[in-house]
């Protein structure tokens, strides 16, 4: 809608890059998952592996608002957004987070072998990461609902984060005690695309006949390209040129594990804890912007019609709109060089073999990433029941109570000799819009892979 229009042209230096989905947590208890060893190194498939391409792709989004926040139901299967007369300011304000946030992920494992050696097993893999993050104060939603009707409105806090790499992982674990397997994986990688852009400060003074605007934003870029912004003459950023693909940064990173079988105390009882990516990437050029801060005055209201408020408001705002495309600017700063840590997280589990039906089992897991980015941050418990009827086919039904919200996550894991394949998610939605769009959230999650078993199960 045009009202949304002067909002959203806010925004738009901001949005400067595209923005890492785990691999599946209902995975994790699966002993034919060639994979788990990406969130516990100590883990070892069952037997050797290969894949090129499609061997571990995982895509998901989460987010702490869903279209249920914006979309609303008006009878005869329409609906109408929360722009609309008909939804009241509270209804629609009071169903919101002080921020709302939105993030995207996406891991996908290109190459990746396991084998047995050195008395263990080793992995060796090449993968790509990216995560992008969202985040809106409820000022933004709060000015678009309610326009004129409030004087004063802060945007402060708007916030936009993304990191993409490359990563080649060599991993090993052992047995070093009976029971006691521990692993380890070592990351050497590769930074292709960063950014950090922050609105600190966005204050507006509203009145019908003009607004004052108070803003000041900055960003810092690593692009891993021969890449150069270019500026008008007044210096300030109006576009990029871009040059041959190449890393712009490098780093390194461990996973650590520990898996503990204590059948010999407690029959059927297996522990695992785990730490993974700890490390950070560190970029050469990183590209500091900030835009210009003061009080930047905007007169043209005067056109207001009482008589026909909503049509002469979007013609003011898709005005208005224009003037603000001018208020947030970024002038070039220095170059510096920088580092990012990455999304460190630890998981601690347990698994039960049901004494009874030893393909059964029921499990437990604890996870909780620590990271500076709050699109990212999370902790969740997720409980499972796990069965295996045939020795080539697993599957596995969890429910995990998370940061945002609560999940329902499956995995079905076909792994005969020869090529294998695996389908789940940690997210099940059940409940779409007609573009399959999740209603309530936007906690999605779906993992897929195909694979070539090698060599004997052991």
């Amino acid at each position: 809608m045009k009202k949304i229009k002067y909002i959203t042209l806010l925004l738009g230096t901001t949005l400067a890059l595209n923005g890492t989905a785990q691999t599946a947590k209902s995975a994790y208890f699966l002993d034919g998952a060639f994979y788990n060893y990406q969130m516990n190194p100590a883990m070892k498939a069952e037997r050797g592996f290969f894949s090129v391409g499609i061997g571990n792709l995982a895509l998901g989004t989460n987010g702490n608002v869903g279209i249920s926040n914006f979309l609303y139901p008006m009878g005869n299967n329409k609906l109408t957004t929360f722009m609309s007369s008909r939804v009241s300011q509270d209804e629609f304000l009071n169903k919101l987070p002080d921020a709302s946030r939105i993030g995207f992920n996406l891991d996908e494992t290109l190459l990746a072998t396991g084998f047995r050696m050195f008395r263990g097993f080793t992995t060796i893999s090449i993968s790509l990461h990216s995560d992008m993050g969202l985040s809106l104060p409820k000022g933004f939603f709060e000015f678009a609902k309610k326009g004129f009707q409030n004087q004063h409105y802060s945007f402060s806090g708007i916030n936009v984060n993304t990191q993409n790499y490359a990563a080649v992982t060599i991993g090993h674990s052992r047995e070093i005690i009976e029971g006691l397997r521990v692993g380890v994986n070592a990351k050497y990688l590769l930074g292709l695309a960063y950014a950090d852009v922050t609105v600190d400060k966005l204050n507006l003074e509203l009145s019908e006949s003009h607004w004052l605007a108070e803003s000041h934003a900055q960003a810092k870029i690593g692009i891993g390209t021969d890449a150069r912004l270019t500026t008008d003459g007044e210096g300030m950023i109006n576009g990029m040129e871009l040059g041959p693909i190449a890393p712009s940064a490098t780093g390194f990173a461990f996973d650590l594990g520990i898996v503990y079988d204590m059948n010999a105390i407690v029959p059927g009882l297996t522990l695992s804890a785990s730490v993974t990516d700890i490390g950070k990437l560190n970029w050469r050029h990183t590209q500091l912007l900030n835009s210009y801060e003061g009080k930047v005055e905007f007169n043209g209201l005067e056109e207001i019609d009482p008589e026909d408020f909503n049509k002469t408001w979007e013609a003011e705002m898709e005005k208005l709109g224009e003037d603000a495309s001018e208020m947030i600017k970024f002038e070039l700063g220095d170059v510096e060089s920088s580092s990012t840590a990455l999304n460190t997280t630890m998981y601690l589990g347990a698994e039960y073999n049901m004494p009874f039906y030893n393909p059964l089992s029921v499990g437990i897991l604890y996870g909780q990433r620590f990271t500076s980015s709050a699109f990212n941050k999370w902790h969740e418990v997720r409980g499972y029941a796990n069965i295996a009827p045939l020795k080539w086919i697993e599957a596995s039904v969890n429910f995990g109570t998370t940061s945002y919200g609560t999940s329902l996550g499956w995995m079905l894991n076909f792994h005969p000799a020869g090529l294998t394949f695996f389908v789940g998610s940690d997210y099940m939605v059940t409940k779409v819009t007609p573009m399959f769009i999740p209603v309530n959230d936007l906690n999605t999650h779906i993992t897929l892979g195909m694979n070539l078993a090698l060599g004997k199960r052991k």
